[in-house]
């Protein structure tokens, strides 16, 4: 790929983050616009608070969550950027950070993981519809393996999308991660990709 870098999403980006959102992530008219990628960080509390919001400002809530949480160090992964835009998302972190996620709300997930370990978990892809087709979410997915090893994980591990992937199935595709030496295995309904790191 040419002229596209990865790099970890940090607080300076959430302007960028936005913009990408807002402008770029989904040009093609999809749906699912006005997500932020902020599904596994949203409570029964935040959804209570857009419930009260007025109706004209509940699709700004999500919006506004998600430049808080970046701004806080609170929603992680990283970025594809190409002439200084974000055209790429990987939405990555310590997998007990995520609230629908962590050993509390979801211990069936953990099944196979040892009590100690700190696990990076990929929840979501979505790149730029222009700049599909060019092996971005494999190079986010390279990214997330080598953060992974040297940042201390014993795992790393995603949820590969049935079916087509696209923006409403965006957990990544099989061969993507098998590609880069991850088991696929199901547990409960959910099919779990998951690699054993081992240590530097």
């Amino acid at each position: 790929m040419q002229n596209i870098k990865i790099l970890s999403l940090t607080p300076d980006m959430a302007d960028l983050y936005i913009k990408f959102f807002d402008e770029r992530a989904f040009s093609d008219g999809s749906k699912e616009k006005g997500c932020y990628c902020v599904w596994h960080h949203w409570t029964e509390q935040k959804e209570f608070e857009r419930s009260t919001l007025p109706e004209s400002e509940r699709p700004f809530c999500k919006r506004n969550y998600a430049y808080e949480l970046i701004k806080n160090n609170k929603l992680n992964g990283f970025v594809a950027i190409s002439d200084g835009e974000i055209v790429g998302f990987c939405n990555a972190d310590t997998k007990d950070n995520y609230f629908r996620l962590n050993r509390k709300n979801d211990p069936e997930s953990w099944d196979g993981i040892e009590q100690q370990s700190k696990v990076l978990c990929i929840v979501c892809y979505i790149v730029a519809p222009d700049m599909r087709g060019m092996g971005i979410a494999n190079s986010l997915l390279e990214y997330a393996c080598q953060y992974a090893i040297e940042n201390g994980y014993e795992y790393i591990e995603g949820y590969p999308s049935e079916g087509t992937f696209d923006v409403r199935n965006c957990g990544g595709t099989d061969s993507m991660y098998i590609k880069n030496e991850f088991q696929i295995t199901k547990i409960g309904n959910r099919v779990i990709a998951r690699k054993k790191l081992k240590p530097q």
